[in-house]
């Protein structure tokens, strides 16, 4: 499909988020960091041929993931830098699914119809590749933090307390991974299970890293 000027979207036409209005620094920030990893090019390729709006949609789409994580999980905001989001069991299925289903309409609105179709495949696939066993795990979302913040230790202290918190309840915890230079990082920090998986849409390797419960009075 040729692309022209026009794929540009008015402002207007965006979802609200009320964490765009809240955290512009950070969602701007988790754009910054996220931009190169496979899933969001794949996710915003609608806007690949507008790079100002490439980083604004994923921009907003980082806002509304923040918007879903305050909702059902949790929020750790290192203003204006970067933050880690989680979605996690505390609320209820029936929550976690309506909230899920709105970010998903915003998102068939944001993305476009190429980056919503590789949206839904992908998460598709990424879901079919979580074991049973944590399907009531802390899952981190999101983490990211702007280049101009990096090597100062701030990634870890975005985690650690609801890592903390993780632990005290007796939860294990998860995430997925494109970029294979951050496993390392991931392993201090006690994701020590560790699933080598393709992603069928980019045909790129990500990793399932799990961080097992913690014994209660551990």
């Amino acid at each position: 499909m040729t692309m022209t000027t026009t794929l540009t979207m008015p402002t207007a036409t965006m979802p609200d988020s009320p964490s765009l209005i809240a955290h512009p620094h950070v969602c701007a920030a988790l754009a910054e960091a996220l931009l190169d990893d496979p899933f969001y090019q794949a996710v915003t390729i609608d806007h690949a041929t507008d790079p100002d709006r490439r980083l604004q949609v994923l921009a907003h789409y980082c806002a509304l993931a923040m918007d879903e994580a305050r909702a059902v999980g949790d929020v750790q905001v290192a203003d204006p830098h970067g933050a880690a989001l989680w979605i996690t069991p505390h609320a209820s299925a029936a929550d976690r699914a309506h909230h899920s289903a709105v970010r998903t309409g915003s998102l068939r609105q944001l993305l476009g119809p190429r980056g919503f179709d590789h949206y839904e495949r992908i998460c598709a696939a990424m879901e079919a590749q979580v074991p049973a066993d944590l399907h009531n795990a802390w899952y981190l979302s999101i983490l990211g933090v702007h280049s101009t913040a990096r090597g100062q230790g701030l990634a870890q202290r975005l985690l650690s307390s609801t890592l903390a918190r993780a632990d005290h309840a007796g939860a294990a915890c998860y995430l997925e991974t494109f970029n294979p230079l951050s496993v390392p990082f991931y392993r201090r920090l006690g994701f020590t299970r560790v699933v080598e998986c393709v992603e069928p849409t980019t045909g790129r390797i990500y990793q399932l890293m799990v961080r097992a419960a913690a014994a209660h009075g551990a």
